[in-house]
């Protein structure tokens, strides 16, 4: 796997792409700390001093406790102070990139320099302060939330309308039922039915499996001929360097091959049943009587009835007008008792809806 060489940037002084073979920046001379970023700055050919290989990959520097300098791996003395390494000794990072992803350039404040350890207390205030920062956020995201919701409902939900009755209509229908014979047709006798003809019809088709017959059919398969490797990723090795992730897949080919089989051939086989054609006596819609009227006393229409005739099924709508504000008019389906609580000239409170339609009259 290939090793390429990284760059660094030096928070101190703001020296910028150091080379990542230099743990001391080259302008300064101070140790890079704890969490600095390493990138590629470019296409970075792959390193071709096998010692520069070998430093990269004997694993991430580590961090003296006491100077604060950077050192490599596989030593256990610090390069700078000679203090002994320690098991809680900080280290950089090592991280895994997806090809594409790996940082091509720093991203320190360079005009800001590199602050030092912080106190306890001081990083209590910080906290503090990120605390109500985060709060203040939380509340100004909640307020605009409620201002949004506040909008939406007045632009698009419903509102009040004062109006004032200005018509009342009424309408009811009578169907008069008349006794009578009736030719009608079904696969059944209905109970009562006087058959008058039948014969036999197709009701439905079944498919029936009649034979084989002998097909062809070119086949494709996917066979593995190999495999091959490929980048697929750069890991920083948290010592300046940066090494290619190298995965494998296999590679197929398509193969194609003549295969015979045998195709089932079905017929449509239709099922016949009796279609039935009947005279049957019973009540049916002859006429519908109809009243209507824009007065406060409807009636129901008279119907001069026959001896094989009966009243049938009565209907009833009930509507009253109304003219709101700039002469703007709307209308509503009540019941006979909600119609009938309501006078001519009466102000009204109408809720309306989002379409424009009232649903609730208040008086």
């Amino acid at each position: 796997m290939a090793i390429r060489e990284g760059r660094w940037d030096c928070q101190y002084c703001g020296t910028t792409a150091i080379l990542g073979r230099h743990r001391e920046c080259t302008n300064c001379g101070r140790s890079r700390p704890e969490g600095t970023k390493f990138y590629l700055a470019g296409d970075e050919p792959a390193a071709a001093d096998k010692l520069q290989e070998q430093q990269a990959k004997i694993g991430p520097d580590w961090i003296c406790a006491f100077c604060s300098s950077s050192n490599p791996s596989d030593v256990v003395v610090c390069q700078s102070c000679s203090a002994p390494r320690e098991d809680s000794s900080a280290q950089q990072q090592v991280r895994d990139y997806k090809p594409g992803e790996a940082p091509r350039s720093g991203d320190m404040d360079l005009d800001a320099p590199m602050p030092l350890p912080a106190r306890p207390v001081a990083s209590t205030a910080k906290s503090k302060k990120g605390a109500f920062a985060l709060a203040g956020a939380g509340v100004a995201g909640f307020f605009f939330l409620c201002l949004c919701l506040l909008a939406a409902v007045l632009l698009l939900g419903g509102r009040d309308v004062e109006a004032t009755i200005s018509g009342f209509t009424w309408e009811r229908t009578l169907a008069v039922e008349a006794y009578r014979t009736v030719t009608e047709e079904d696969w059944s006798l209905p109970a009562g039915g006087r058959i008058t003809s039948q014969r036999q019809e197709i009701h439905h088709y079944n498919q029936v499996l009649d034979h084989y017959e002998s097909r062809e059919r070119q086949v494709s398969e996917q066979v593995q001929v190999g495999q091959r490797t490929y980048v697929c990723g750069q890991r920083d090795l948290g010592n300046g360097y940066f090494e290619d992730i190298e995965c494998t897949e296999p590679v197929y080919e398509t193969e194609y091959r003549t295969e015979t089989y045998e195709e089932p051939i079905y017929r449509q086989e239709p099922v016949y049943q009796t279609w039935y054609t009947y005279e049957i006596d019973k009540w049916v819609v002859d006429r519908t009587e109809e009243a209507a009227g824009e007065d406060r006393s409807p009636v129901w229409p008279e119907a001069t009835l026959a001896k094989n005739e009966r009243e049938g099924q009565r209907t009833e709508t009930y509507t009253i007008f109304f003219t709101g504000e700039e002469g703007k008019s709307y209308s509503q389906e009540l019941s006979f008792d909600e119609w009938g609580s309501f006078e001519m000239g009466q102000h009204v409170t109408l809720k309306l809806n989002v379409t424009g339609e009232v649903e609730e009259i208040e008086p």
